[in-house]
Order: structure tokens, then sequence, then C-alpha cells
């Protein structure tokens, strides 16, 4: 799922490889979306930090924080030299409301998102089944 043609490509503002974006906690007042490059998604946890999900190209993040107004629950790193649009809360409001094919096409991707989630969910508890069984 796509918000980006290849016309955006050049557009945006550029971030070297191994720019911090964002931290877990922080306020959230934008997103982004990739023009190019890849950025990383990941979680602390009590065994270190887990990578959950490197987008490219076409992919956004960052859509959680503006929409709850809670912190970021994740941090994003660029992995690669990255060419990012960054979208405020307002202007993604205004292209929400001004466009229903845009918020339809983030409903869509957060949707994909919540059944990767649940199937994830769904592993790891058949996994620990077995492994009960096993002690």
């Amino acid at each position: 799922m796509r918000l980006a043609g290849t016309t955006f490509k050049e557009a945006g503002k550029k971030f070297p490889k191994g720019t911090v974006l964002f931290k877990e906690g922080d306020i959230g007042t934008e997103m982004f979306l990739i023009n190019s490059g890849e950025v990383k998604l990941s979680k602390k946890t009590n065994q270190g930090n887990v990578i959950l999900a490197t987008l490219g190209f076409g992919e956004f993040f960052g859509e959680m924080s503006v929409i709850t107004n809670k912190p970021r629950t994740i941090t994003a790193e660029t992995v690669s030299d990255c060419r990012l649009n960054v979208i405020s809360k307002d202007v993604l409001e205004t292209l929400i409301t001004g466009n229903p094919l845009v918020a339809l096409s983030i409903l869509k991707k957060l949707v994909l998102r919540l059944e990767s989630a649940y199937e994830l969910i769904e592993d790891l508890f058949v996994k620990h089944i077995k492994q009960d069984k096993n002690k």
C-alpha cells in the first residue's frame, strides 16, 4: 500500500543514513512518507531492541502519535540515505478531509498492519502453549 507515486521520489527532505527520526516516548507532531531509502522501526524490550519493520519507497510511518496525540511507541531510524516527506498533523488532517482516497489508503495500511499483528500474536500464543505442554 503506497501513498506516493514515482513523481514524489525527488520531493521531501534529505536524511542521512543513521538519522534517528524519533524515539519511543517522544511527542509525535508529524508523520513521514518515504520517497527514497529505507527506515527501520524498532521497539525496546527487556531483551534489547526488536526491529518491527523495515520500510521503503511509498510507505509511511509515525501516523499513530499524530492521530492519537499520544507519545511515540517505537523508534524510527534511517537505514540508508533517505528522502522523506514530513507531514504535520494539520497537513494530514487537510489531506484526509480533502481527499477520501488518502484516508482510505491510510486505513487500508493500518488494517493490514493490524492483521499482521494478530497473526504474530496467534503464532506466539500457539508457541507458548506448545512450550507449556512440553514441560
